[in-house]
């Protein structure tokens, strides 16, 4: 190729570049406004706070820090869920029994059930539609340490539609476990929520190329 052909076809080069279009970055979602906040703790008792306070994880973790040494152990959560367990025991004769489910989900923590007994209107057609994806966290999980969306019902290992003190005691050992990771976690060391991190991650201010516009 000469150099007077390789200098055109370097110069059309440049001109496509000058003259074609810059491809425009997406738009990022705007954050959804701020609203009351939930933690669900591993036992399933709900923690709340209003949209500008601190998320309510400090809350449970200072409850249940009964040393207040900064530092949960093992045996404090199973404590904070034997404390928990009084709670939801009603009739206090040793076992959380379908009544006293019910009573959790409609008195206690409304936010974690996942179907309610009406008439499917066009709101309720919606909701279904807004369902999170299989695979996401649903009911409590949204706003829990970990994937469990009934985490009453779920300590119920011999599925006999009861949940015995020792049965909610291994589940809170269990649970710990999965959270703590072999340590005795600080609050600073407990992870994100699913809402938690959304909020978090929503707060990050972009740079300003990647703001909308």
């Amino acid at each position: 190729m000469t150099k007077k052909r390789t200098a055109g076809v370097a110069a059309a080069a440049a001109l496509m570049v000058i003259v074609m279009p810059a491809v425009a970055k997406p738009k990022l979602p705007p954050c959804p406004p701020k609203g009351p906040q939930l933690f669900i703790s591993p036992m399933g008792e709900p923690f709340r706070a209003g949209p500008d306070d601190p998320y309510p994880v400090d809350r449970w973790f200072a409850q249940a820090d009964k040393d207040h040494d900064g530092r949960l152990t093992q045996a404090e959560v199973v404590a904070d869920a034997d404390r928990f367990f009084a709670v939801l025991d009603e009739d206090k004769d040793g076992e959380i029994i379908p009544g006293e489910v019910i009573r959790y989900e409609r008195d206690i923590a409304p936010e974690i059930r996942l179907y309610e007994r009406k008439t499917m209107d066009r709101k309720a057609i919606k909701k279904l539609k807004d369902a999170p994806a299989y695979g996401e966290p649903i009911g409590a999980g949204r706003w829990s340490f970990t994937n469990i969306p009934q985490p009453v019902v779920a300590a119920d290992t011999d599925f006999n539609r009861g949940v015995t003190l020792a049965e909610f005691r291994a589940a809170a050992s269990e649970r710990f476990t999965e959270i703590a990771k072999g340590g005795t976690p600080t609050l600073a060391d407990l992870p994100m929520t699913p809402r938690q991190a959304a909020a978090v991650n929503c707060m990050v201010v972009p740079p300003p190329e990647e703001q909308p516009r």
